[in-house]
């Protein structure tokens, strides 16, 4: 019975590395909403996971690792996939130097991303569990999927992709920074404290269903300025040393 608790959780992760694996099929299939949405189901997943170890008392040292597998494949390499291949066929990025600038970035940012995931494997900042250090993965992914899903439904201008392979460099070396993002958790504040879990519910209705990108976009955006902007005005006395974990 012990060991059948463990399988809520690990299911929820081998769910999301297979959303990972079917995402880059469909991007390479030229099927981009589809493969998009993969990455926010794969979003909705990477909490489910956590939370069920937590409530039925099943983490382990295997399943830390398995989620960071995971994690590589539906937020490093899909997004990267995503991005290749959608912006490749608009003809921006087809051949010459700008395919190879896309090449490179989508590149950089699988790498980023599981340089990421590896450093916090083997080590743990001393207020990891309030602080995220770096943009995380999983924020990172969503506003990538989020992002396309959103310039696709407003058919915005192509001119807009010009700059994208320095947005996805930006975005992968920030997942590798020691910048500074509160990680949701409940909040004294009645105000804040509800707006996080309606907001959360909706997430959790909307997603499934592929409606309204646009606001799961604005959702990723608030969080990210806002939580940077907290970052920057509670500056951490010193960078932190991540602690290494015995081996």
């Amino acid at each position: 019975m012990n060991a059948i608790k463990y399988l809520v959780p690990n299911g929820f992760t081998a769910t999301s590395m297979l959303f990972g694996l079917a995402s880059v099929v469909a991007s390479s299939k030229g099927e981009f909403e589809l493969a998009s949405w993969m990455i926010l189901w794969g979003v909705l997943l990477d909490k489910l996971d956590g939370a069920s170890a937590r409530l039925l008392g099943a983490s382990s040292g295997f399943g830390v690792q398995f989620d960071s597998f995971a994690d590589f494949v539906i937020f490093g390499i899909a997004p990267a996939a995503l991005c290749y291949f959608s912006l490749r066929d608009t003809g921006i990025y087809q051949s010459g130097i700008a395919h190879w600038l896309l090449l490179g970035a989508s590149g950089l940012f699988a790498v980023a991303t599981s340089a990421r995931l590896a450093r916090f494997n083997i080590s743990e900042p001393p207020d990891g569990d309030e602080i995220f250090y770096g943009i995380p993965t999983t924020l990172v992914g969503a506003l990538i999927a989020s992002g396309y899903l959103t310039w696709s439904q407003y058919e915005l201008d192509a001119s807009y992709l010009l700059a994208f392979p320095g947005v996805l460099a930006v975005l992968g070396v920030s997942m590798v920074t020691n910048l500074r993002i509160p990680k949701l958790k409940a909040r004294k504040n009645p105000v804040i404290h509800w707006f996080q879990i309606l907001n959360l519910v909706a997430v959790y209705v909307v997603t499934p269903f592929r409606l309204l990108p646009e606001y799961l976009l604005g959702l990723c955006l608030v969080y990210l300025v806002v939580g940077l902007t907290w970052g920057a005005l509670n500056p951490a006395a010193d960078t932190p040393e991540p602690e290494e974990q015995p081996a």
